[in-house]
């Protein structure tokens, strides 16, 4: 008797086999895909708005170049870049937060010399420099010298003379402690060997009215800030701190060159990011950067700023941070 098998155990034809393996293909190509575009969402960067910390207040250099900085890595990076100023404690309030932010990207930092010098100055510093990592250096520039004229003095010279004389009579402002007026301040009172009296403020935009107003004599401040008050009169032009004469200012002589060889204070500004962030990140934000300094309207404000675009590697980032905290390691710093 013939007998007649399950249908379930009939050999496919031909026909059903081609057709089976075709819809194996497709589901594995569907698959395949579908992991594709969830690996390419997870790995997309950026996409979402970047916050970028300023620790300063609203008008100072850092603020400033954040500012004009943040417009243009805004075009390079398809997303918005969101300032955010969080002041106070010479920076180290800000800058602690750009450290304890999530390592995705979205929150970075845009301190100035003050990040490496403060692990110099500050014994409890609520961050470490291993707690960020470069993202590239921004600028770097001097500040200038500058006195009430109802100091009298009109010379780097003559504020020396002076101070020595009338000790009490002389303070000069700065925007906290490692901050570049102070540092101005400091150096100058160890190699004049004078002790003018150093006055902190929150931030740099908060002691011009008080230097305007003479009530602090002397002060280490932003190109920025000094033109307009130095064209008008309001305050005296005594030197700059670079290694050479500021563009823009080459009638001021440095203070190397006014007696004090080897003076120089000059304040850079950098982008950072937390140290876990993703080196695919970093590099993302470091090609933005690099694109951002080429802007012309970047490099014409660094130039009304006093200050030279300072494109390079990630590397050469870091050496300029490193090497600025051990610049300042034989400096005393008692007040």
């Amino acid at each position: 008797m013939r007998t007649t098998a399950s249908p379930f155990l009939q050999p496919r034809t031909r026909r059903g086999f081609i057709m089976h393996k075709r819809a194996l293909v497709l589901s594995a190509l569907l698959a395949a895909t579908a992991g594709s575009d969830l690996l390419a969402k997870e790995v997309q960067y950026p996409s979402k708005p970047i916050t970028l910390i300023v620790p300063y207040p609203p008008g100072g250099p850092n603020d400033v170049i954040a500012r004009t900085l943040s417009a243009e890595l805004s075009k390079e990076l398809k997303v918005p870049v969101v300032i955010e100023n969080k002041a106070g404690a010479a920076g180290n309030i800000g800058t602690a937060a750009a450290a304890r932010a999530p390592s995705d990207g979205y929150t970075i930092a845009l301190p100035g010399s003050a990040l490496a010098i403060n692990t110099v100055i500050f014994d409890n510093l609520p961050y470490r420099l291993p707690d960020f990592r470069a993202i590239g250096l921004v600028a770097q520039g001097p500040v200038v010298a500058v006195a009430h004229p109802s100091a009298g003095i009109r010379s780097i010279a003559e504020l020396a003379q002076a101070a020595k004389a009338r000790p009490e009579a002389f303070s000069f402002p700065s925007g906290g402690k490692g901050t570049s007026p102070h540092l101005g301040g400091v150096l100058f009172n160890q190699q004049a060997q004078v002790k003018m009296t150093h006055v902190p403020y929150k931030g740099t935009g908060e002691f011009v009215p008080d230097l305007l107003a003479g009530r602090v004599p002397v002060a280490f401040v932003s190109p920025l800030i000094a033109r307009q008050h130095v064209d008008s009169g309001a305050l005296v032009a005594l030197a700059t701190t670079g290694e050479k004469r500021l563009r823009g200012w080459e009638r001021v002589p440095t203070v190397a060159e006014s007696g004090y060889p080897g003076f120089k204070v000059q304040p850079w500004y950098a982008l950072v990011a937390p140290a876990a962030t993703p080196d695919g990140v970093v590099h993302t934000l470091h090609e933005a950067l690099q694109k951002a300094l080429q802007s012309p309207r970047v490099q014409e404000k660094l130039v009304n700023l006093g200050l030279d675009a300072v494109p390079g590697t990630i590397r050469q980032a870091d050496a300029a941070i490193l090497g600025e905290a051990a610049q300042w390691k034989g400096i005393d710093w008692s007040e």
